[in-house]
């Protein structure tokens, strides 16, 4: 996943979703809100983003959440505190996209030993996370 300062063979509108996604992971984000920002349609900003990244804008944000989420669990906060502080409504739509991208629940893997070889560098959430690498 390209971190929006480091996407420099990307075209100017998707650097400036990518930047704002990231910058504002927690919270709702809508094509809508893209489309304004970029001067795009929402169907340009998913049709820019499938080119040149193979994924659409809200796949996205999904897999930058669960990084981030990641990365708080590995820190030892409690499942529904990442949920939160990453931007899902709930520990259940966490959980759901979780076990999606790495095969496991939060849960499973916590107590598979995973967590343990985690960075503990991050800061608390909710806007202070540094963005994915």
């Amino acid at each position: 996943m390209p971190r929006p300062e480091a996407a420099s063979g990307l075209s100017s509108p998707v650097r400036s979703a990518l930047r704002h996604m990231a910058q504002n992971y927690a919270e709702p984000i809508t094509l809508k809100d893209l489309a304004g920002l970029t001067k795009l349609s929402p169907y340009q900003i998913i049709r820019a983003f499938r080119r040149e990244l193979g994924i659409t804008p809200h796949a996205w944000l999904i897999r930058h959440r669960v990084t981030l989420g990641t990365r708080l669990l590995k820190r030892g906060e409690s499942i529904a505190t990442v949920a939160f502080e990453v931007g899902f409504v709930d520990q259940t739509h966490f959980t759901r996209h979780f076990k999606r991208l790495h095969g496991e629940t939060p849960a499973r893997f916590l107590t598979s030993g995973q967590a343990a070889l985690a960075p503990r560098a991050l800061t608390s959430a909710r806007g202070s996370i540094r963005a994915c690498p």
